[in-house]
């Protein structure tokens, strides 16, 4: 491995880096604040009015929505999150070929004494390790935001059923007004919940990006390029937004990549089924076959894989155009 390639794509990429890292860092631990800040009774009135369009929506079940952790990992589900993985994916795999064609710069670096192997996957490494970087960010920031807020608990007055009208009725003067203010958030959440979420959101981003390196490697202009696949991810998003709202369109989620994108299932693995989350598949309480951690991740690894190889291959075998 040639270190001066590598420094030298480090260089290109790092203020796109510490900015995503940043703001992605800020926005998950305000995401924890804002959670602490809205009293989960009051959430769940909010939730229980729309029940029937959430739970269409929702890749897990609604209680899950009633806890702590099931809305802290919502987090990891946040278009903005996702946005600035992606982002980061497409903005440096589209830099790996066509950028530098299209700017004139890849002949005088292929004039260098390295090969066309060695300049692409110093390019593709540091990408790769900057979906790391991203989504660590993303699970200190929960972390921080998580161990830096506190929520309001209060013990609710006791409540009396009535046999006969089958409903509920409080008992005034018994809420208890010492109950404390407010407690920790960390007291009901446990971070350490939201790695596989982390783990899946880099690997969307390895997949994005070897999909990204891929295109790029027999195109010579960058926004073309970056179309190509800002096309395949709207299209994708559609599809996985069709196949939970329209109940005949259900078999559309094996055609999209978001169905290997489920950070809120892995964050309920964790809490109903802890021994079961890093597995390819499993049987769930009603019976039913689940994919596990293993499945979702490494679907996207493979793809990013898949598509990193192709990508090289192309480029090593390609006819490059001259500059114009």
């Amino acid at each position: 491995m040639n270190t001066a390639l590598l420094v030298r794509s480090f260089r290109e990429a790092r203020w796109l880096l510490l900015g995503s890292v940043v703001t992605i860092f800020g926005f998950c631990m305000i995401r924890a604040w804002i959670v602490g800040r809205v009293e989960m009774s009051r959430f769940q009135n909010i939730v229980e009015i729309l029940r029937p369009e959430v739970e269409r929506y929702s890749a897990v079940d609604v209680a899950q929505l009633f806890t702590y952790p099931g809305r802290v990992g919502v987090t990891f589900n946040e278009p903005l999150v996702v946005l600035l993985m992606v982002t980061w994916a497409i903005a440096r795999g589209s830099d790996s070929v066509s950028g530098p064609l299209g700017r004139g710069t890849m002949e005088m670096m292929l004039a260098q004494p390295i090969s066309r192997f060695q300049l692409l996957f110093s390019k593709s490494l540091v990408t790769v390790v900057g979906c790391a970087v991203i989504a660590t960010a993303a699970w200190l920031g929960t972390h921080t935001g998580v161990h830096t807020t506190k929520v309001k608990q209060e013990k609710p007055p006791v409540a009396i059923k009535l046999p006969v009208l089958n409903m509920k009725i409080e008992v005034p003067f018994t809420e208890v007004k010492e109950a404390p203010v407010r407690v920790p958030l960390a007291d009901f959440v446990d971070t350490s919940l939201f790695i596989p979420s982390a783990i899946n959101l880099g690997c969307l981003g390895v997949f994005f990006a070897g999909l990204t390196t891929w295109m790029s490697s027999w195109d010579r202009y960058r926004w073309r390029t970056i179309g190509i696949v800002t096309g395949f991810l709207i299209v994708q998003m559609i599809v996985r937004v069709v196949s939970l709202a329209v109940d005949t369109a259900h078999w559309l989620k094996y055609l999209t990549i978001f169905t290997l994108y489920e950070p809120e299932v892995l964050t309920s693995y964790g809490v109903r089924y802890p021994t079961e989350v890093w597995t390819f598949y499993f049987e769930n309480n009603k019976g039913e076959l689940a994919l596990g951690g293993l499945s979702l991740v490494s679907g996207l690894l493979l793809g990013g894989a898949a598509t990193f190889a192709l990508g090289h291959w192309i480029f090593c075998r390609r006819d490059l155009p001259a500059p114009v």
